[in-house]
């Protein structure tokens, strides 16, 4: 079974404890679960691949102390949550906007920053990377909460 976005179970979101997974890298704005009555469906979403037991979580962006207000503002640097054979995958990625066209008025590339761990014992990098990229492609824009704008945006990845 490939990747399909989803609304989490009320169960998994405790069982992998992603309010608090969530808050560790969003630490601007609300915290979770308060955060989770923003959306019009009050749970979280994720890109999940059941057969395998795999899983991608947004975190959302990471905020940046060097803005033009002096304020910490977010950044262009997202943070992924990819869960696999059982371990958490941190993937920092750094987001550029490309060229719209007719057909994708949402274009984009995500470079990788950072990877951590960047292998499992039984799992290369390059395979951790294919996967991400298989569950972005699926995720694209914002999952499950914007199919809408999903069905206009390309994605393309710089690793």
């Amino acid at each position: 079974m490939p990747f399909v976005n989803e609304y989490v179970s009320y169960e998994d979101a405790e069982k992998y404890d992603l309010d608090n997974l969530y808050d560790k890298y969003y630490y601007w704005g609300l915290k979770m679960p308060e955060a989770l009555t923003y959306f019009e469906v009050h749970q979280h979403a994720w890109c999940v691949d059941k057969e395998r037991g795999y899983w991608l979580f947004n975190c959302g962006y990471l905020m940046s102390e060097e803005s033009r207000s002096g304020y910490p503002e977010p950044s262009d640097k997202e943070v992924f949550i990819l869960h696999v054979n059982s371990q958490n995958i941190e993937f920092i990625l750094s987001s550029h906007g490309l060229g719209a066209t007719d057909l994708y008025p949402i274009h984009f590339s995500y470079e990788l920053v950072s990877m951590s761990p960047s292998s499992l014992p039984n799992m290369s990098r390059e395979s951790l990377l294919n996967i991400l990229k298989d569950a972005i492609n699926i995720f694209k824009y914002n999952g499950i909460r914007d199919l809408e704008e999903n069905e206009k945006t390309l994605i393309e990845f710089d690793f």
